[in-house]
């Protein structure tokens, strides 16, 4: 799993596993999920992640886990 996030853009990445997307699903107005041409999700793009927390979120999870 690849893990990306752009400050400037404020959007969080997550890629589970590599192929080729063959759809791109609009779950909600700021979340898309990468589909492979089996129907597997293989990503999600999730846009104002800083304004919706989930980059504290995520940094306190990384934090208690250590």
């Amino acid at each position: 799993m690849r893990v990306r996030y752009g400050m400037s853009v404020d959007i969080f990445y997550m890629l589970f596993w590599e192929g080729s997307s063959d759809e791109v699903v609009g779950v909600d107005s700021d979340v898309r999920l990468e589909v492979d041409e089996k129907g597997k999700v293989i990503g999600i793009e999730i846009w104002n992640a800083g304004k919706r927390g989930l980059i504290r979120q995520v940094a306190k999870a990384i934090a208690e886990s250590a």
